[in-house]
């Protein structure tokens, strides 16, 4: 489900709506009342909020698994609503211009349970107005709702350290406030940092529900050389549950390579796609290695991001020496518990 939701003299009257009805935006930020899929529990509304040209609408995607690519200014609202870990998100991506955040911002924040502010750590001539933009902001909150601060396009060379953003924007007293706060250095672009944060705001949110936050079930995996040759591939389970990961398997060694071959000029990357509705597939690459780890829809994100981690510190040094990788020695080695058996 997706909209995007533009201002202009024809929409401005639907949007803000007049005395005869419910306007369109008030039926939008009145879905906090409704029950999430399946009868479950009430939506988790998250709004994304920042500057312009900050990266909002791209980590969005990102989060949301949708493609890796860039995308184009927001100039109003982007909404989607997902799930993910057994919980459900409707996510407000509301963009930066001035216009926006005048008129739009406040309507949804104050409705919003979850507020992530995004910073562009490369833009350091702007650091004192997103600084201004961030705490006006919070004062149309909900003071109990978490809030997670991402300093993205940390990739680039001229990004802001994580002190230097804390010292610019004065988060430090954010620190010392009664609500959940913690802050990433990310990147939109590679993926980096994003998931791991995206995880630590779910746990926030679940607190009391049962949300898995450990082992994961790794259905198969596949691993490339850092210019798209396959190395290796394993699949995980007994012949019936085989067969009935084969298609989103195949699905994952295609969309493996391609990652592979669109992020060959990054020394790290990662992404998350969604296969099939039941399945996630975490990619991720390091200098030698691209390796896509197929794991179950409501798995958590940095867990496999770990494995990935250690998957590649053991396949390296046979890498290296000339002799064939193999990752279904290395995975039910190393973590028997996650895999399917």
């Amino acid at each position: 489900m997706f909209h995007l939701l533009e201002l202009n003299e024809k929409n401005k009257k639907k949007v803000f709506g007049d005395k005869k009805g419910l306007s369109f935006l008030r039926r939008l930020i009145s879905a906090d009342k409704r029950k999430g899929l399946d009868g479950g529990p009430a939506k988790q509304h998250v709004a994304i909020i920042g500057l312009d040209a900050a990266g909002k609408t791209t980590i969005m995607k990102r989060i949301l698994r949708s493609e890796y690519t860039l995308s184009k200014p927001t100039f109003g609202v982007n909404i989607e609503v997902y799930r993910y870990r057994t919980l459900e998100f409707v996510v407000w991506d509301l963009g930066g211009h001035a216009p926006i955040r005048k008129t739009l911002w406040k309507k949804f924040v104050t409705k919003a349970q979850v507020i992530v502010f995004v910073v562009d750590a490369a833009d350091k001539k702007r650091f004192n107005l997103a600084k201004d933009v961030f705490y006006e902001s919070l004062e149309n909150t909900d003071p109990k709702a978490p809030i997670l601060f991402l300093a993205n396009k940390s990739d680039k060379e001229d990004a802001a350290s994580s002190v230097e953003v804390m010292e610019a924007l004065e988060l430090q007293q954010m620190t010392r406030s009664d609500r959940e706060f913690n802050m990433f250095r990310c990147s939109a672009l590679t993926g980096e940092g994003l998931f791991n944060a995206w995880d630590w705001l779910v746990d926030i949110v679940a607190k009391d529900k049962h949300v898995p936050t450990w082992h994961v079930k790794i259905f198969s995996a596949v691993a490339f050389d850092s210019n798209g040759k396959e190395l290796d591939q394993a699949i995980f389970g007994n012949p019936t549950q085989q067969a009935k990961v084969a298609t989103a398997y195949r699905e994952s060694i295609k969309e493996t390579e391609r990652f592979a071959k669109q992020m060959r000029d990054y020394n790290e990357a990662v992404t998350v796609l969604e296969i099939m509705n039941d399945y996630q597939l975490v990619i991720t690459k390091n200098k030698l290695f691209v390796l896509g780890i197929l794991i179950d829809v409501n798995d958590p994100v940095s867990r496999v991001l770990t494995i990935a981690s250690r998957i590649f510190d053991a396949i390296e040094m046979d890498y290296l020496k000339g002799l064939s990788v193999s990752l279904e020695k290395v995975i039910s080695n190393y973590f028997p518990l996650d895999a399917i058996s």
